[in-house]
């Protein structure tokens, strides 16, 4: 007996960016990230808008206090945000 295979949705936008591990490497993260959700139709404000940048913001601030203190084997964090063709 096979069992069906479901797929995933396909990305349609997607970016990524390396940044410096540092406190203005992650600044620039969340920057970006915001400007990227604007240009996707997320405006400041909007839910979806300041959930991800929430989640940029940890995430990205965690990768350069890592990379400061040695226990992140790369010393660039890196940034991709995907939004989903339904996700708008």
């Amino acid at each position: 007996m096979s069992v069906p295979r479901t797929q995933s949705p396909t990305p349609a936008r997607a970016f990524t960016q390396r940044f410096s591990a540092t406190r203005r490497g992650a600044r620039l993260a969340r920057l970006l990230a915001a400007h990227q959700l604007t240009e996707w139709g997320h405006p400041h404000g909007t839910e979806a808008h300041d959930t991800v940048i929430l989640v940029v913001a940890e995430l990205a601030a965690n990768a350069a206090a890592a990379s400061r203190d040695g226990t992140s084997p790369c010393p660039c964090p890196t940034t991709r945000a995907v939004a989903s063709s339904g996700s708008r």
